[in-house]
């Protein structure tokens, strides 16, 4: 109730693996949450689904119908929790202090998209049947229990009590004596026991308290609060609750209190965090905290403030709700908030659960103030603990060799703008490359432009620079698939692909769960290198005998035929360091993303990728150095999250089969094939009516045409051609060779859908012999391998085994990824059924071989192996299959990546059988 004084990714998928004839372990499903209303049923105001907060939070809608109401003679307000009531069918919620009126429990109805007052609310009273009222009671939490009571916290002593259906008091749960108000006890006043919840087994119930205790650190600005964990089964008996432990969990900030939890399951649950600024109002903040029954209990350690973290329950923070939409909320004549659809939310619940994806209500308290309002705002939260959420790649490390050419002499400072691009030149030689070909490659791409119009390549650039993969992905699935893609963003009839690249905030800023993954702020201020056209003299360019800065050609905004303005924003970027460049790390992201997704066309996609990544140089704004950082970072997050079983599963996996079968529907309607390999063939996507692009430079020597073309191209990118700075040979490239010990962890599953039946050990060999050859050029050697990764080669190979299962040969630029099956002797045993390949009379592209043990190679359609007939993905049942192969070939080979990264793949398990003849049905 600190509002009053205006101070202030559960439940988990099913995962399984095939065994024949016997059983494996999963992960538990959550129990399904308490009903909600139909969809068709009204609502005040609906969301659209695009309307995201963060990527873990969408918008549902929200209602104002309770603001106001008036029921049993007096006015509704002061709401302070949220609970199902399945004795009554209902959503029930607390007053919690509006002096001499009665404590009560409203009832407000089955339908959260459009809440009312339904009957006549519960008074609360004392055990001799006296009334509570708001001079000694301040009823905030409200949990319902499985034999129909109420169980009520209230922060005035505090108090966890339990009321019958009558409202009469019946039990009182022991609290510490600590969390009493002072001088008692360590607790302040109106900032103890704001939330309380019930798991759904309904066995735990988790009280929070909203502030800190004195012992913990000063109000205000320590981030410790404390949860009190109760169970029944411990007594032995129903209905008798024992606390049991103490769990320590940190706020974002010493502002934030904790207004609610409402618990997913007895493991996890979600709390709801709130401040108040009277300048820019309320903050509103959900969390997710998990493994909270083995979570140390903390109840005999009196000052947490120097305990170590392992004493505090892990926390995801899921998103700050101040970036949602406003959806043209109203703001009452007085109130002041950032974002209008805000207000002081204190109640919450979970209204439905469905695998990871959450229905969550918030209900405002108005505290009977005339410039607040009682709301109730409905969200969608994934609530997935995906691994790779909190096991992100080391940026620092993969690009740490870019401080042996130019050292900052400290990151960057944003309070102190002197520390900006100071540093020492350490490697001349090869900024003069960076330099030259920044030049080189800025000044060829503005011939031709004038002061109002910008050639047709700055013009791409400029676009690029929007930063929206929405824009820059269509067109490298060529000019019919690329329509379909673009008109399927447009108007989000692909949801599962929006939420993975385009998704975006209200203030624009994306927040997709793949394309925005990694951030390269922390790279950029730490490696704090000044951009092209800025006066490098701090960092010693000039003492290095180098120019001051770049002579690049800037560009000029310019609005595009549809009326969007597009500015390179120079004048924004003055402090903004150049490596690695985040542009390119947004596009290769998303290019290599789109490519896992639709490997029948990833040649193009990835040089679609690279093109938006050498757009920075266009506009002279990044060098090709950054420009190769952000290639190896986006190759990094995709396979962070490819290696993550789960994040596959619920994400990767549906967003594919969405995206195959939506324009499998769209080629049907415009008589371009009845299946996906079919349209491509016919609008020769991969091949001479793909992604094309005619814009040549001094690296990009040659227009892109066809798909071989695209490869080169996108090879011509990774590295830049710049000059060795080293003898030594990586071990990726002996691997090619030799070993695959030194391919990057991982990224083998960036490979599952090209060649959904190999095994990890074979993609892995795919990897390395397509790897780039060894030339010891820059920021290769400390690149943990991705330097060399050249996924246009490895993604549209034909690949050879043979009777043993090793990779005997590869060659890269066929029309679809295939894999051949050949005898010891080198005759042909045919394709692999598993692996599909192109159909025939498809268009076809010149192949580049890569195979360190035969120098002259024979075309992929020979004598030494047949190729399968059968394409990629033609129809929903393919997709479905290599689907399932691929989620349980992650489950066997990619936990074993998580496992060596020490993280805990799976808390609870229970076994389940997995029928191997379903799978040999659908193939």
């Amino acid at each position: 109730m600190v509002q009053k004084q205006r101070h202030m990714r559960a439940s988990r998928w099913l995962l399984a693996t095939v065994a024949v004839a016997t059983c494996v372990t999963a992960t538990n499903l959550a129990a399904v949450m308490a009903p909600t209303a139909s969809a068709a049923e009204a609502t005040d105001v609906q969301a659209t689904a695009q309307d995201a907060c963060s990527a873990h939070i969408g918008l549902s809608g929200y209602s104002d119908a309770l603001d106001g109401a008036q029921a049993d003679g007096v006015t509704v307000g002061g709401l302070s929790s949220l609970a199902w009531d399945k004795t009554s069918g209902s959503y029930v919620s607390t007053l919690d202090n509006n002096g001499s009126t009665t404590a009560r429990i409203w009832f407000v109805g089955s339908n959260l998209a459009s809440p009312k007052i339904t009957g006549s609310p519960i008074i609360l009273k004392q055990t001799d049947g006296t009334p509570y009222d708001g001079t000694n009671s301040d009823n905030e939490g409200l949990a319902v229990l499985p034999d129909g009571d109420f169980m009520v916290s209230s922060e005035t002593e505090p108090s966890i009590r339990i009321y019958g259906r009558d409202g009469v008091q019946k039990q009182e749960l022991a609290v510490p004596a600590s969390f009493d108000v002072a001088p008692q006890g360590e607790a302040t006043s109106n900032l103890t026991l704001e939330g309380v919840s019930i798991s759904p087994a309904g066995h735990e119930v988790v009280a929070s308290m909203e502030g800190s205790l004195s012992g913990d650190g000063a109000q205000g600005t320590s981030l410790i609060r404390r949860f009190l964990v109760y169970r029944d089964d411990a007594t032995g008996a129903a209905g008798q609750w024992k606390l049991t432990k103490q769990v320590a969990f940190k706020v974002s900030d010493g502002a934030k209190g904790i207004s609610d939890i409402a618990l997913l399951s007895d493991d996890s649950a979600l709390v709801l965090q709130r401040s108040y600024d009277s300048k820019t109002g309320n903050d509103i903040i959900l969390s997710k905290v998990s493994a909270l029954t083995t979570a140390p209990d903390v109840s005999n350690v009196a000052n947490l403030s120097d305990a170590p973290a392992s004493d505090f329950v892990s926390a995801t923070t899921l998103g700050d709700l101040v970036n949602c939409s406003t959806l043209n909320a109203p703001l009452k004549s007085g109130e002041v908030q950032k974002n209008p659809l805000m207000d002081n939310y204190e109640g919450l619940a979970i209204t439905k659960q469905t695998g990871n994806i959450a229905s969550v209500s918030l209900i405002s308290d108005n505290n009977f103030n005339a410039t607040q309002t009682t709301r109730v705002l409905n969200l969608n939260v994934d609530t997935a603990d995906y691994e790779s959420d909190t096991n992100q790649p080391d940026l620092l490390s993969m690009l740490s060799g870019f401080s042996s050419l130019w050292k900052a002499s400290e990151p960057f400072n944003s309070a102190d703008p002197s520390t900006f691009g100071v540093g020492v030149v350490k490697n001349a030689q090869i900024l003069k490359e960076n330099d030259d070909l920044t030049q080189e490659i800025n000044n060829k791409a503005a011939e031709g432009s004038t002061d109002t119009m910008p050639s047709k390549q700055v013009q791409r650039a400029l676009v690029d620079s929007d930063y929206k993969l929405g824009e820059t992905l269509p067109d490298s699935l060529g000019p019919v698939l690329g329509q379909y893609l673009a008109e399927g963003i447009a108007k989000n009839q692909l949801p599962l692909f929006n939420k993975l690249f385009t998704q975006t905030n209200a203030s624009g800023y994306g927040v997709s769960t793949l394309g925005d993954y990694v951030s390269t702020s922390t790279a950029k201020i730490t490696f704090n290198h000044p951009r092209p056209y800025v006066d490098r003299t701090n960092g010693g360019y000039t003492a290095a005998g180098l120019e001051k800065s770049v002579p690049i050609i800037e560009a000029s905004a310019w609005t595009s035929a549809d009326g969007t303005k597009h500015d390179p924003s120079y004048d924004g970027m003055l402090t903004s360091g150049s490596f690695p460049s985040g542009h390119t790390t947004y596009a290769t992201s998303g290019a290599v993303g789109l490519a896992t997704l639709l490997p029948e066309l990833a040649p193009e996609i990835l040089a679609r990728g690279s093109e938006a990544g050498n757009n920075r140089i266009v506009l002279g704004v990044h060098y090709p150095l950054d420009i190769i950082g952000g290639r190896m970072d986006g190759d990094a997050a995709n396979a962070a999250r490819w290696s993550d079983p789960e994040f596959v599963k619920d994400q990767l996996l549906p967003a594919r089969a969405e995206l195959v079968n939506y324009l499998t529907a769209q080629c049907k309607a415009n008589g371009k094939g009845s299946t996906l390999a079919d349209c491509i063939t016919n609008t020769k996507a991969n091949s001479t009516n793909g992604y094309s692009n005619d814009f040549v430079d001094v690296v990009s020597k040659e227009a892109v045409t066809d798909r071989a073309s695209a490869i080169k191209v996108y090879e011509n990118r990774m590295t830049y051609g710049f000059s060795k700075v080293g003898t030594a040979t990586t071990a990726l490239q002996k691997a090619a060779s030799t070993s695959v010990a030194n391919v990057p962890t991982g990224a083998e599953n960036l490979l599952m859908t090209a060649y959904p039946t190999l095994s990890s050990a074979q993609r892995r060999q795919v990897l390395a012999m397509t790897a780039l050859p060894v030339s010891d050029e820059p920021l290769q050697a400390e690149s943990q391998g991705y330097y060399n990764l050249d996924l246009a080669a490895a993604m549209s190979a034909t690949v050879q085994i043979d009777s043993k299962g090793k990779v005997v040969k590869v060659t890269s630029g066929a029309a679809v990824p295939t894999v051949q099956k050949v005898s010891d002797n080198n005759g042909s045993n045919g394709g692999s059924p598993a692996t599909p390949t192109n159909p025939s009379n498809t268009g076809s592209a010149n192949p580049t071989q890569k195979n360190p043990t035969q120098k002259n190679p024979t075309n992929a359609n020979n004598a030494n192996g047949e190729t399968s007939s059968k394409p990629l993905a033609t129809t929903g049942a393919n997709v479905a299959l290599i689907s399932a192969i691929t989620a349980m070939t992650l489950l066997i080979g990619g936990s074993l990546v998580l496992v060596k990264r020490h993280k805990l793949l799976f808390k609870k398990t229970q076994p389940v059988c997995f029928v191997y003849g379903y799978l040999k049905k659908l193939s």
